[in-house]
Formats: structure tokens, sequence, C-alpha cells
């Protein structure tokens, strides 16, 4: 700590201390754990150092955030268009649960909406919530009047009495935070629903008079459903039952069990029959995935930067349906593929443009500039083996380099192209098929003719598509196509960008077509010659484009291929990460002390952070920990890197009589003060303290009341201590 910067800890007003790792003295290059006060993320040291640009993660960094963005807003528009249909319909009955009553009831019921949503997350709630504070009017309701709406959360509803307080408190503050008034005092208890009674007629006739559009209904949403009290809610039901014409509320029951049934299994008949249930279940399980894939990396209106291979799209596909059918499953899958695609090769600053003439003519880019004519089959300056001989390439070189590169990336899109639209029209002839009643290809999907939605079996064929394992597909599709099929690829062509590579294949559609309009019924010949024409192409057609993509040049630079997904990425073992951490801390922080690096790749204790080296100390301890021993042993490591530090920062000195007289002169001025000292020993203190409670946090050690000066060890038996 720096004089001046050191905090009062006896000031009862502050709650919380920062203590920064550096120690007094310690100069900031020497630091375990660089921390700085700028906005700026330092990115770690490549390890690609020596074939890498100057400015290489930097430059990666940026196109990972341009491409990870591009994908990122794809696949959520995606998701909002697949719940856009349910969360219309969820709004709508929400709106007009009072409007749209059945008439002759014996009694008016409360009307309860129940949201099954155990895929889609918190973006399917939260797309309800905008709309239902807003007055757009939600198709096919014209009505432009917005709700009222509060959140509750099983802490909420302890008893009845809290729940109804909680209740009728939540509408109150919220009609006043949006009026920007205050209200007055009232004589009613905050748990009578009178008092939300009265509130409320009193509410709308001051928005009467103000001459705004009035609340349609008042919402409570109930998250997490499955855990509120059910003895406690039959009760709410059986209140609110009560006061229906008086109050328009709707209860949102938002569950995440796929199981319907949860309020006929948990409440009884009694209270059911107060409520006029309606239950929207949200798109779920494989199609929500599918839909993704194929209108992302396999749609011909949109090409993804980075192309993910067979081996992440099975891993995918596996997660998805085993473990995790959520949307945020592909997210995270997909973001974690675009990190480590950009960070595996430098190479992958190539995926949007080529660097400048200027960036690859540094010299400290030659071993960049190398990789790319060892990619591209170049001559390597002047083919001498050894690299520090080797001439530097031209400008000339460099930059037919470069239109080389340009060059691929423009044939890997082409080709890329070229199979999105093959693999489409593989798709609209399986549906085709299907919907003349022939069986086609062994997919068993429920594909729609002119869309890419279909059932959960397209997961084979895109696997297939990409390890080009298609030909047995493609003859069986040739041989069942008919005449009728020439209007559908038609119509795909129309709806689709023409570029010179596309044009070929629509005029050859059209002169089929035109071919087979004179024709009559009757010329069966006719009929068969024009068939066999069009399945003879069809066939060439899937042939030539589906190629794979890794028989482009540089094609890893834009696709995976059958690189596998890093699965302990997304789920390690907790344990087994967090022994590791603590034992081998630099081989997962950033390590900017370069005084550290030496040939054996071992560190002495003292080069270890605080809560390593207090968890060093606890493998050597027994059962129960002393902690002023702990203290004690925590103290002399910290001594000793304070005494190695300085050893390095000292400037080493040739020895004579001269020299040890100066030295003696400045050991004797920099001899430690007593004051000194006592910093130094507070320090220590409050190291030891916030090391030990980040072991704690960890679960490492147990408080025990026997004895106040010790601790409990509750890890045993780490293989990794020694």
């Amino acid at each position: 700590m720096q004089d001046g910067l050191i905090p009062n800890l006896d000031d009862i007003n502050k709650t919380a201390f920062c203590i920064p790792y550096n120690p007094d003295g310690m100069p900031q290059s020497f630091s375990l754990i660089h921390y700085t006060d700028d906005s700026n993320t330092t990115l770690p040291v490549s390890a690609y150092e020596e074939r890498d640009l100057e400015d290489g993660r930097e430059m990666r960094f940026s196109a990972y955030k341009v491409a990870w963005k591009k994908c990122l807003d794809r696949v959520q528009d995606i998701i909002r268009e697949l719940q856009k249909s349910s969360v219309n319909s969820v709004v709508n009955e929400l709106k007009t649960s009072y409007t749209n009553s059945l008439p002759g009831l014996p009694y008016s019921e409360l009307p309860v909406v129940s949201i099954i949503n155990p895929s889609l997350g918190s973006s399917f709630l939260t797309s309800i919530m905008t709309l239902l504070e807003s007055e757009e009017p939600i198709p096919p309701s014209d009505e432009q009047a917005k709700c009222l709406v509060i959140h509750l959360y099983p802490g909420d509803f302890p008893n009845i009495m809290t729940g109804m307080k909680s209740i009728i408190t939540a509408f109150l503050e919220k009609a006043d935070l949006e009026r920007g008034k205050h209200r007055p005092a009232t004589s009613l208890a905050n748990y009578d629903i009178k008092l939300l009674v009265a509130w409320y007629k009193t509410w709308m006739n001051t928005l009467e008079t103000e001459d705004v559009n009035l609340p349609r209904n008042l919402v409570v949403v109930l998250h997490d459903f499955e855990q509120f009290e059910p003895s406690v809610m039959q009760d709410v039901f059986y209140i609110f039952s009560g006061h229906v014409n008086e109050l328009p509320v709707v209860f949102l029951l938002s569950m995440s069990s796929p199981s319907t049934n949860h309020l006929n299994d948990a409440y009884s008949r009694a209270t059911m029959s107060l409520l006029r249930v309606r239950t929207f279940i949200a798109p779920s399980g494989s199609v929500i995935l599918q839909e993704v894939l194929l209108k992302t990396f396999f749609s011909v209106d949109f090409e993804p930067d980075i192309m993910i291979g067979p081996a992440i799209l099975e891993y995918l596909q596996d997660y998805f349906t085993r473990y995790n059918s959520s949307a945020d499953v592909i997210l995270t899958i997909l973001q974690i593929v675009h990190l480590r695609h950009f960070s595996s090769d430098p190479l992958s600053v190539l995926v949007l443009e080529t660097p400048s003439l200027d960036a690859l003519s540094d010299a400290n880019s030659s071993g960049f500039v190398n990789s790319i004519a060892i990619r591209l089959l170049l001559p390597i300056g002047n083919d001498s083996t050894d690299m520090a001989e080797q001439e530097p390439f031209t400008s000339a070189q460099i930059e037919s380099m470069i239109r080389k590169v340009d060059a691929a990336r423009q044939t890997y899109r082409s080709c890329f192209r070229n199979l999105r639209i093959a693999f489409s029209l593989m798709v609209r002839t399986q549906a085709f098929l299907e919907e003349q009643g022939y069986k086609g290809l062994d997919w068993s999907s429920d594909i729609k003719s002119g869309s890419n939605s279909s059932g959960t079996n397209l997961f084979k064929p895109m696997l297939n598509v990409l390890r080009a394992n298609v030909q047995k597909d493609i003859k069986q599709l040739s041989l069942l196509t008919r005449q009728d099929l020439l209007q559908n690829f038609h119509d795909f062509y129309t709806n689709i960008p023409i570029d010179g590579s596309t044009l070929e294949d629509r005029m050859r559609i059209v002169a089929l077509k035109t071919q087979l309009r004179p024709a009559s019924d009757d010329d069966v010949e006719k009929i068969s010659e024009i068939t066999t024409s069009f399945s003879e192409w069809l066939a060439k057609f899937l042939k030539f484009r589906l190629t794979p993509l890794d028989d482009c040049e540089l094609w890893d630079v834009w696709y995976t291929g059958q690189a596998p997904f890093s699965s302990e990425i997304l789920n390690p073992s907790i344990r087994a990460s967090m022994m590791a951490g603590l034992l081998r801390p630099h081989e997962y922080a950033i390590d900017v002390s370069v005084p550290f690096k030496g040939d054996s790749p071992e560190r002495g204790i003292w080069e270890l952070p605080d809560s390593s080296i207090l968890f060093k100390r606890y493998l050597d301890s027994g059962k129960m920990i002393n902690v002023y021993d702990w203290f004690e042993s925590f103290k002399t490591v910290l001594d000793t890197q304070h005494e190695k530090l300085h050893e390095l920062v000292m400037p080493k000195k040739r020895k004579g009589p001269k020299a040890k007289k100066q030295l003696a002169a400045k050991a004797k001025s920099e001899a430690k003060t007593e004051e000194e000292q006592e910093k130094w020993h507070l320090e220590v203190q409050a190291r030891f303290v916030r090391a030990m409670h980040e072991l704690d946090y960890l679960g490492f050690i147990k408080h025990t009341g026997r004895k106040a000066d010790h601790v409990l060890r509750t890890h045993f038996d780490i293989d990794d201590a020694e």
C-alpha cells in the first residue's frame, strides 16, 4: 500500500475495504495479478506470438465482436419470431379476460393465465411484459389499453396476511410511481382487499377526469409458481374471486415445469371451480434448436461469418436434447465456438477482411505473412530453412498475397452459398414428395412446403451435408422428381437474390417450364422426356453444389470443420477446477510478471497469490487448524516474497571496498523503522484475513464453537497437493 492510501480499518461508517495485491515497495510490473483503473480490457498474451500480427489480439477481438453480434442478432430474431404467436395470444387473453367471459355462469370466475415455458427462458416472459404494459393493439384485438402489472415471488407469500399485503402494496406503489403522486395515509389495513377496491375506484375516477387511457386489467405475475405454498394461494384465490365484479384482477402463473397438471395436482377441486384457467405452452423442444440452425447456418438469406462444423453441430444437438433444452444454451455454445475460433489461430483475423499492405509489410508481421504463404503454397523468402536468413517479402509479393486471400474468401463464400441453396432445395423436394404422398427420403419430418420449418429429424441431413455424405440421397431424390416440382423450384429462385451462379440455374428451370407448357396431358412421351431431363439436371446440380467446405483454400479461417467443442468450458468439474486454480493459479490467470519467467515451469510458493499460499499451508495441516499458527506460516512466506522482490529490484553492484561501503550506507539509510514494520505487519494481517475469507467462501473451512482460535478443515485426500 502506498502512503496516504492506507484505509482506516476502525471507521464504523465503512462496510468494506478493497486491499490491492501490490505490497508496499513492490513495483507495479511485479504484481502477480495486475489491477488497473483503465476501462480498456488487457488481452492475454498470444500463444502464437511468433506468427501473429503486432496488434493481432486486438484485431481478432474486434473481428470476434462483429461476427458474434451478427450471429447473436440473427438467433435472437429467430427466437422472437418463434415466440411471437404465443406472446400475442397470452397478451390478448390477459387484456380481454373480463370482456370475453362466458354468459350465464352462476358466478363470476377469477381469470388465471398459466404459461409453461421450459425452453425460451426469461425472454418469453419479458416479451409478454413489454406488450402488456404498452398501448399497442395486438391482433386480432384492436383495443388500445395497457395493463397495470406487478411481479411477485414465492418469498412474498409466507402466509395469507403477508401475501395480501404484498399484492395490495405493490399495486398502490406501482400506480403512484406511474402517476408521479404520493398516496395519502389510510385507516384501512394494508392487507384488506377492501383497501384495494376503494383505491381502484378512486384511481379510475381520477384517470377519467384527466382524459387518459384507462388500464384494462390489474395483472399479478407470480414467478416460479410451483414454489408457492398451495394452502396460502388457495386462500388468495378465494378472496379475489369474491371481488371479481369490483376488481379486474388477472393472475399470470409463470411455471417452468413442462407438466400441465400442476394446478390440478396441487389445488383442490373447490379452488379450481373458482378459477377460469387458460394454459399457454411456449415453443419448446428440438423444434427451437432446429429452427435456429436452419435459419442461421443453412438459410439462403443469411450468411454467418463463422460456420460450425459437424462435430460442434452434433454436440449442440446432444447437449440440448439430453441436458438443457433452453435457448440460452444455444447462445452460450455458439458464443464459446466463436471465442475459441478467434483465439485458436492468428489467421482468424482474415475472417472479415485482409489486413492492409502497411500492416503486413511491418517487420514484426513476417511470421504472420510466412504462415499465409505456407497455406497458399507460395515460396517463402529465398527458400532458406533458417527463418533468420530468409529475405523479407516485397510489396508486390504481399499485394499478390492479399489478392489471393481475398479470392479465397470469395471462393469460400460462393461455395458456402451454393451449399445452402442446394440444401434448401433438398428440403423443399422432400416436403413436396411428402405432400404428394411419397415417402421420399427417410427423414421422418413434417416439413411444410415453401418454408424451412420442420420436425425433429433434420439434424441428420445437416450433418450429412457438412460431411459430404449425400450421394445416396441425391440419387434417390432425382429418381422421385416430377414436373410439378418445377413450379416449386421456380418460386424458390424468385425469392432469393440472383447472382451469376444462380442465374444459370433459374434460366434452366424457366426453359424446362416453357417446354412443358405446350405438352398436353395425353403427350406422355413429351412429359416423360422433360421429367427425365429435370431429374438429371437436379442430380448434377446437387452433386456440384454440395461440395465439402474444407475443400476450399484457407477453409479453416471461416469454418470450424471437425474441431470438437470444448465441453469442459461449458460444464467443468467444479471441485477439480477449484483445486487446480488454487494449486496452479498461473495456468489460469493472466501473468504479467516478466521477471518470474524462467527455465523451470515450477514456481516457488512465494510467487503464488495470497489465497494459493494460504491453501498450500492448509494442505499441510491436520483436521483442526490453529489460526495463529496458520497466520505465522503465511507471514513467513510473505516476508520471503517481500525480500525476493526487493532483491530483484535492487541493481547488482560489483564487489569492492568502495562498493561495499556504499551498499552498507544504503542499507543503513533504508533500514526499516518501527513505524514501517508496523505498517507491514498490518498489511500482512489484512491479506491473511482476506485470503482466509476467500477459502471460507469456497467452503474449505468450517468454524467451530469449541475453540474460537481454531477452524475445521473440510477437504482431504487431495492428490495434487504436492
